[in-house]
């Protein structure tokens, strides 16, 4: 035999041995682990919940008591706040009037969300620190925004001289504001209006865009609606104006033209004649009242409706009648309604003065469309039930906001 035929014998036999090997350490292997697997079944109803642990995407999860216990006792950071120090959001009251459409109309984006301030006046980074949870929103009167530019503010008393040059107003020049993100490169304290000097009560911090605005309102409209309803003029206007907040005053939300000086609030006017007429008594029935006086109307028709139609299949229409008239005539509101007496003098002239101030508001807002981009009152909804919102906000496509 060869050598080579030797070297070939003996590598077979090896690989006979080697496989022959490997098939008992399987038989071995296979045994152990079900004897395992057997022990460890007959051991399982005697040992506890959750001795085992699972093993997932690397790591090891904890029993469901450990990570409750984890919840419980380790807290995400947040930013402390000073005892007493506290951030709330401006109410339609007095100088803080809300400004703004409800949430489903048109409106611009609001900011990041940003811690807010552990002490009055503490400034506020742009960005919360790595590993701090952002709990809060900043308010725009602590946000931080870039001082005005020289070249800014010589544009916007270029841009006042050019609006107010030929108009009859008296104001007076403020120095520019900033306020966080709110405040005007040049402001100005608008006091009266018109050659007949309409008085703005309280006198109003305005950008000169909107005091423009405002004397064409008062001066071609106010006027006008004021003669024709109570052949008197308009000698004051109450209102409301800078606001550095958000709309609504809330957290979160866009920024109010309030805090741009790009609005007023009027909630009243004082006449000539000494009447005084306020948007919140005189507006008369809003438009969401009236479609609700419809809707429970109707409601109350539909029920009578089945109540007369079971009584004319059981009565005849002759019966029905008579019933109906003898009811009536043992109605006390129709004994009452023959011993009414008509309206006297004076109640008429309330009645009509209702009516008078009731359109002379309305006039005031439909002419306030003409003038402003933005115009809400009672109609827009609950929160401008007590004063016309006025507005100078550009709008895509120079479209306007009239509710």
């Amino acid at each position: 035999m060869s050598r080579q035929q030797d070297l070939l014998a003996r590598l077979t036999a090896l690989r006979s041995k080697v496989t022959v090997k490997a098939d008992e350490y399987a038989v071995r292997s296979s045994v152990v682990l079900s004897r395992i697997v057997f022990v460890g079944l007959l051991l399982l109803p005697l040992l506890q919940p959750n001795t085992f642990y699972i093993v997932r995407a690397g790591r090891l999860t904890s029993t469901p008591e450990v990570e409750l216990h984890a919840r419980l006792e380790v807290a995400p950071l947040a930013p402390s706040a000073s005892p007493g120090a506290t951030i709330t959001a401006d109410a339609p009251t007095a100088g803080k009037k809300t400004d703004a459409p409800p949430a489903n109309k048109t409106a611009d984006g609001s900011g990041p969300n940003l811690p807010a301030a552990t002490n009055p006046g503490q400034s506020l980074p742009a960005v919360p620190p790595q590993g701090e949870a952002s709990t809060k929103p900043v308010p725009p009167d602590k946000q931080s925004a870039p001082a005005w530019t020289d070249a800014e503010i010589a544009a916007a008393k270029e841009d006042c001289a050019k609006l107010l040059g030929k108009i009859t107003v008296v104001t007076e020049e403020l120095p520019p504001v900033r306020e966080g993100v709110c405040g005007a490169p040049a402001p100005r304290l608008l006091k009266s209006v018109g050659e007949s000097k309409v008085k703005i009560e309280p006198p109003a911090t305005l950008n000169c865009q909107m005091i423009a605005g405002l004397n064409s309102w008062i001066t071609d409209k106010l006027q006008a609606a004021a003669k024709k309803n109570f052949s008197s003029s308009v000698v004051g206007v109450v209102a409301e104006s800078y606001s550095c907040r958000n709309r609504y005053g809330l957290a979160r939300a866009p920024i109010s033209e309030h805090a741009l000086m790009n609005a007023i609030d009027v909630s009243g006017f004082i006449l000539e004649n000494g009447k005084v007429i306020r948007v919140a008594r005189n507006w008369g029935p809003t438009a969401d009242q009236i479609k609700r006086a419809q809707k429970s109307n109707s409601a109350a028709a539909n029920d009578e409706k089945p109540k007369f139609q079971l009584a004319a299949s059981k009565l005849g229409a002759h019966d029905l009648a008579k019933k109906s008239d003898d009811k009536e005539k043992d109605d006390p509101k129709h004994k009452d309604d023959d011993k009414k007496k008509p309206a006297s003098p004076e109640e008429l002239k309330e009645e009509q003065d209702k009516q008078a101030m009731s359109a002379f508001l309305h006039q005031a807002h439909d002419g306030a469309c003409e003038v402003f981009d933005t115009v809400l009152g009672p109609d827009t909804n609950d929160a401008h039930h007590d004063h016309l919102h006025l507005d100078m906000k550009e709008r895509k496509r120079h479209l306007t906001l009239c509710e």
